[in-house]
């Protein structure tokens, strides 16, 4: 009883949480004159705005499924996890407010 309890407070308070949050933070595009602006350049418009990240999770979905062939599940695991996040880094910059 204790827990079910404890379990239907916490989901209140995350409830109450939710429906009064404010606004969502997301990253802005730095400026040309920040000091990190040339690693936002390098990494979301010459990487990730052309082809290259499509390619490499090809690649990676190919190298996992020759080591899932080979019984090595788990690093077989992590490659698909890595070919995933390359074939949908688009997306995922998109997520974070970094539009490209």
């Amino acid at each position: 009883m204790f827990k079910k309890k404890t379990l239907i407070i916490t989901c209140l308070m995350a409830l109450l949480v939710a429906m009064f949050a404010s606004s969502a933070f997301a990253f802005t595009v730095p400026q040309n004159t920040d000091i990190l602006y040339p690693v936002y350049d390098i990494l979301v418009n010459k990487l990730i705005a052309n082809g290259l990240n499509y390619i490499v999770g090809f690649i990676g979905m190919i190298v996992a499924a020759y080591m899932l062939m080979q019984q090595k599940i788990i690093p077989g695991l992590f490659v698909i996890i890595g070919g995933i996040i390359f074939l949908s880094a688009g997306t995922i910059t998109t997520a974070f407010g970094l539009l490209y």
